[in-house]
């Protein structure tokens, strides 16, 4: 990859000894600028990656002004570059009046100009402004990824019934950063995190964590451990009952329990050979087989307990 400017060494001083350093100019390719789009996110979707891809190039490859217009109208659209420079401009403005510059506005526009001021790299005077706008165009590009404080689109946020903990805080997160002036990180901020974690997660994650005592005041890190736990118990309870239940409809469907088909024909009238035609169908789980009712075994039968009473099958 080709930085456009790059160091090089300067002519020999009079003694041999090595000149100051200086600076050769070899413009960004096409396959640079094309290899960046490509694998870097949106800046609408992910502003920190985009800042953070930025804030590399310039530390890292000294671009000019030209170079920063070229990289930014192929890494932004329109709407975007606009909020980066009026971002750079408003910072550089801020630091004009706190520097007390006898005229900030007019200090800002030199440092942050619309046109090509032509800089001359190789000298400390140029070098210090192209130094001075590329650091305004990584405050600008931070800045504007910001969009307005939005507290409903962080409410949106909530935790998919398959998504695990640690995924759904990422979000929770990312939307505070997007959305909010809220630090998330900041520890002054742990108690509304943990409030909209617990909140926005799934039923059982909330009522689980929302019985801890002082849940508010925890770490995150111990939130989202008790969660997990909570998640991935709940797989092992659906396996359980995915078991149980198919170990219920075999086992009535062979016979079994006190109210089976075998067992209620070995105490009717048909086991005793008068006859009554076909073999009753085998029984379903839940049916009963003295009236074939649903929703009741024989024993909870109310025909069965009317005829013979709660003891009637031991007589």
């Amino acid at each position: 990859m080709q930085m456009p400017l790059r160091e090089v060494p300067g002519p020999t001083l009079e003694g041999g000894a090595p000149g100051p350093v200086q600076y050769t100019y070899v413009p960004f390719t096409t396959t640079d600028l094309f290899n960046w789009k490509t694998h870097t996110p949106l800046y609408s979707t992910n502003p920190a990656a985009v800042a953070s891809m930025i804030e590399l190039v310039m530390l890292t490859h000294n671009p000019t002004w030209a170079d920063c217009q070229q990289l930014m109208l192929t890494m932004f659209t329109t709407e975007e570059r606009a909020r980066i420079n009026s971002s750079a401009q408003k910072i550089l403005l801020a630091q004009a009046v706190v520097d007390a510059k006898p005229q900030p506005e007019a200090w800002a526009e030199e440092h942050y100009p619309k046109t090509d001021p032509i800089w001359p790299y190789n000298t400390p005077a140029g070098f210090a402004h192209l130094q001075t706008y590329r650091t305004a165009v990584i405050l600008g590009v931070k800045a504007g990824g910001k969009n307005p404080t939005n507290m409903g689109k962080i409410a949106d946020v909530v935790q998919e019934p398959k998504e695990s903990p640690s995924a759904f805080l990422e979000r929770l997160l990312d939307a505070y950063k997007m959305y909010s002036p809220i630090d998330p990180e900041a520890v002054e901020n742990q108690s509304l995190i943990n409030s909209s974690f617990v909140g926005q997660s799934q039923r059982d994650i909330r009522n689980k964590i929302q019985r801890i005592d002082g849940f508010l005041g925890k770490g995150i890190s111990e939130l989202v451990e008790i969660a997990n736990k909570v998640f991935h118990n709940r797989d092992l309870e659906e396996i359980k009952r995915q078991r149980g239940h198919t170990g219920v409809v075999g086992y009535m469907g062979n016979g079994g329990g006190r109210g089976g088909p075998d067992r209620g024909r070995a105490r009717g009238r048909g086991a005793r050979g008068r006859g009554r035609g076909a073999p009753r169908e085998p029984l379903g789980p839940n049916q009963c087989a003295w009236c074939r009712g649903e929703g009741h075994w024989k024993n909870d039968c109310p025909a069965f307990l009317a005829k013979f009473g709660e003891q009637g099958e031991a007589g």
